[in-house]
């Protein structure tokens, strides 16, 4: 069988070689060397073009450390949440400590409100008391030395109350100002008192914790004076024990 020449060979590119098998040449002329690229483009052409599909944009989570409870990292509190937490603190110890301060002006004032020499002025100011003179009970005081000093109680009462008369004073209104002026004066009276029951009190209660504490602070002298004196002598026998057994071992010259 007369071997078939290659595609090569008729061409006259190459030389034929014998023994070459016929497969191999029909191998070579059956298989395209060139693909036509119309058709190709022609058939890219025909195939629909798809359109990329959108994916949806998906927001990258922050990372949490391994080992690191999620719900648990969530709800942990950011710095923000920390600082204003603090603030927050510190306005509330800022108001408790505007408070306190308060209170001891309020307790200071009050103590030098209470310790205050108040004069017989202060206390009718104090009490709203009338200041116009002629519609006080004094007036009767007034109406009274201008009568002689001589004149018997009777004649001057009768004397003070025509003057009264004649200068339409009424005398249950002077009466009414000085019952008020008298329950003034007697608030104050029994307030000095309470608050000088009170401050008695105070002070004989802290001077017998001072005087428990002077007992307890004398026995804690005269306990440690004791152990003092039983340690010297202790140490003193042990010294003395000492001394011997060397003056024994090592007699002196």
């Amino acid at each position: 069988m007369v071997a078939k020449k290659t595609i090569f060979e008729k061409l006259g590119l190459i030389e034929p070689i014998e023994g070459e098998s016929v497969e191999v040449e029909e191998m070579q002329e059956t298989t395209p060397l060139v693909v036509e690229p119309k058709k190709v483009e022609e058939k890219k052409a025909e195939e629909p073009i798809e359109k990329p599909v959108e994916q949806p944009v998906v927001k990258a989570e922050p990372e949490v450390p391994f080992g690191v409870d999620l719900l648990a990292a969530k709800n942990e509190p950011t710095s923000e949440d920390l600082l204003a937490k603090m603030a927050g603190k510190a306005e509330a110890v800022k108001e408790v400590e505007v408070s306190q301060i308060e209170d001891k002006l309020d307790v200071l004032i009050g103590s030098y409100e209470k310790n205050k020499m108040m004069s017989i002025d202060d206390i009718y100011r104090s009490s709203r008391m009338e200041a116009d003179k002629k519609r006080t009970i004094f007036m009767v005081d007034v109406f009274q030395k201008t009568l002689p000093e001589n004149l018997p109680i009777d004649v001057k009462r009768a004397s003070v109350m025509n003057i009264m008369d004649v200068s339409s004073i009424n005398l249950e209104n002077l009466l009414n100002d000085a019952y008020k002026r008298i329950d003034a004066l007697n608030s104050v009276l029994e307030e000095t008192v309470q608050t000088t029951e009170d401050v008695t009190a105070k002070n004989n209660a802290s001077i017998s914790e001072l005087e428990n504490r002077i007992k307890e602070l004398r026995k804690v002298l005269e306990a440690r004076q004791q152990f003092q004196e039983d340690q010297t002598s202790v140490i003193e026998y042990e010294i003395q024990k000492i001394i011997g057994i060397v003056d024994f071992i090592k007699p002196k010259k």
